[in-house]
C-alpha cells in the first residue's frame, strides 16, 4: 500500500507515524514545500524573535524519516487528479498515490482592503511569512498590526520586542471577542498598553495609503483618521490552504474547507483530509475547521487509522486552549460563551446560563467560570498558569460552582512562585 501524505505538519506527521506503527511494510511517502522537517508552528513567534531556532522547534531528530522509512518528496503540488489517483505537481511531475491524506493546514486571510498590493504589507502564519517579515521589519519603524486575534498580539509582541513602534488596530469594541467577554478584554487592553502599545478599538480599516515611491505610509481609518506605518502586518484570521483543488471534484465548504464524514474521508474515493483544511462537526451541529495544535494532532492519528480500514468516528473532547497576550497568560476549558462568532456575527448565549467573574485589585488576574444549572461547564482564565487538566475533570464529573471554588486552588502552577487563588470578598473584587 502506498499512502501519501500532503502536509508535514502536526496532523500529516501524527497520520505517517500511526500508518507506520500499524503497517510496517507500507510505502509512506510526506510530500512539503515549506519545510523538509516537521516543526512546531506554534513556536514561530520565538524564532522571529531570537529566542530558539527553527531547527530547536523540530520536535524529532532529523534521522526519522530514514529510521521509518519514511520518503519525502519537496516541491509544490498544483492539482489532485482525485479519479486518476495522482497529485501533479507544479514543475510537471506527478506522483500516484494508493490513499491520499490532505493535511494542507492554513494560510493568511488575504487583506481586502485597498492599497493592500504591494511592499510593506506582511503576514505571519506561514514558514515563508516569517522569513518575509523578518526580512523587512527593522528598529525604529512604525508598525500597523491589523486584527485581534492570537496570531495579531503575538505579532505586535515580537515586532515590539525588536524596538518597532507598535499600533495594534481593532475592528471589534473589545479585544478578542471570539474568546474574552468585555471585562476579560479589558484587562488584556490595559496589559498590552502597559507595555508600550497603541491599542486602537472599534477601529475599522479603510484603506493601505501608499506614498508615491510605492511603499506604506499609512493606514486610513473609518472616518478619515491615519495611522502612521512603515510596516502593515495583516492578522484577520487564516482561511484553508486549499485553492489548488479547484476542478479537482472534492468537495468544499464554502469558505474553502474540505468536507469530511465523521471518520475524516472526503467525497473523493480513498482521499481523506486532517487538521485545519479539513471541515468538521462542532458540539454545536455547525461545520467549520478546528485550528488548534491539538486537534490537528488527534485529527491526523485519526484519519490513519481510518485509512489503515478501522472503523472510527471524529468527535473533538472538551474544548481547551492556552495562550499568552504578552506575558499574560490565558486558560480557557469547557462551554465558554462569547459575544461573536468567527465571521463576526452577534452571539445571544442560552438563557440558563450564569457567570461568576472575579478580578483581583491591583493585577492583571481574573477568574470567569460559567454555570449551567447546578453544574460548572466551563472556565476562562487570565493572568496565572493553570492546569486545564482538573479544569477539564470538574466539567466532566459535573461539579458545582461552590465545590469547584473550594478547590481551584489546586488547579494552580507556579505554588510557590505566584499568588495562590482565593475568593475575594465582593467589595475586593473588580468587576
Amino acid at each position: 500500500m502506498h499512502y501519501v501524505i500532503l502536509g508535514n505538519g502536526v496532523a500529516g506527521m501524527e497520520a505517517a507515524l500511526a500508518l507506520r506503527a500499524r503497517d510496517d511494510g507500507a510505502r509512506i511517502t510526506l510530500v512539503s514545500a515549506e519545510h523538509d522537517h516537521f516543526f512546531s508552528r506554534p513556536a514561530l513567534m520565538y524564532v522571529f524573535a531570537g529566542q530558539t531556532s527553527l531547527r530547536d522547534t523540530e520536535p524529532y531528530d532529523r534521522g526519522l524519516y530514514e529510521r521509518l522509512r519514511f520518503e519525502r518528496v519537496s516541491g509544490r503540488v498544483a492539482s489532485l487528479e482525485a479519479a486518476g489517483h495522482a497529485l501533479l505537481f507544479e514543475d510537471g511531475s506527478r506522483l500516484a498515490y494508493e490513499r491520499l491524506l490532505l493535511a494542507v493546514g492554513s494560510q493568511a486571510r488575504p487583506a481586502p482592503w485597498p492599497g493592500a498590493e504591494g511592499p510593506g504589507l506582511q503576514y505571519f502564519v506561514t514558514l515563508r511569512d516569517l522569513e518575509a517579515l523578518d526580512r523587512e521589519a527593522k528598529k525604529g519603524m512604525k508598525a500597523a498590526v491589523l486584527g485581534g486575534g492570537l496570531i495579531g498580539v503575538e505579532v505586535a509582541e515580537v515586532l515590539h520586542d525588536r524596538g518597532l513602534h507598535v499600533t495594534f488596530v481593532i475592528r471589534e469594541g473589545w479585544y478578542f471577542p471570539v474568546a474574552l467577554d468585555r471585562n476579560e478584554a479589558t484587562l488584556v487592553a490595559e496589559h498590552l498598553r502597559a507595555r508600550g502599545l497603541d491599542v486602537r478599538l472599534g477601529a475599522s480599516v479603510d484603506a493601505i495609503v501608499r506614498g508615491g515611491d510605492g511603499r506604506v505610509r499609512a493606514v486610513r481609518l473609518a472616518g478619515g483618521a491615519e495611522v502612521a506605518a512603515d510596516l502593515v502586518v495583516s492578522t484577520i484570521g487564516v482561511v484553508p490552504n486549499t485553492a489548488f483543488l479547484a476542478g479537482s471534484g472534492l468537495k468544499l465548504a464554502a469558505s474553502g474547507a474540505i468536507e469530511t464524514d465523521e471518520a475524516l474521508r472526503t467525497s473523493a474515493l480513498d482521499v481523506w483530509a486532517a487538521g485545519d483544511c479539513a471541515n468538521v462537526t462542532w458540539f454545536d451541529g455547525s461545520r467549520r475547521p478546528e485550528q488548534l495544535w491539538y486537534t490537528a494532532r488527534d485529527q491526523g492519528r485519526l484519519a490513519a487509522w481510518s485509512m489503515l480500514g478501522d472503523e472510527v468516528v471524529y468527535r473533538r473532547g472538551t474544548w481547551y486552549n492556552s495562550a499568552k497576550f504578552f506575558d499574560l497568560e490565558y486558560t480557557t476549558a469547557g462551554y465558554v460563551p462569547v459575544s461573536i462568532d468567527a465571521d463576526g456575527n452577534p452571539i445571544v448565549p442560552p438563557p440558563d446560563l450564569r457567570t461568576w467573574f472575579q478580578r483581583e485589585p491591583g493585577r492583571f488576574e481574573s477568574q470567569r467560570i460559567v454555570v449551567k444549572g447546578d453544574r460548572v461547564v466551563g472556565f476562562n482564565m487570565l493572568g496565572s498558569r493553570w492546569n486545564h487538566e482538573p479544569l477539564l475533570a470538574w466539567i466532566h464529573e459535573r461539579r458545582p460552582l461552590e465545590w469547584v471554588l473550594e478547590h481551584l486552588g489546586e488547579a494552580q502552577f507556579d505554588e510557590e512562585l505566584s499568588p495562590r487563588f482565593r475568593v475575594l470578598a465582593r467589595e475586593e473584587a473588580v468587576s
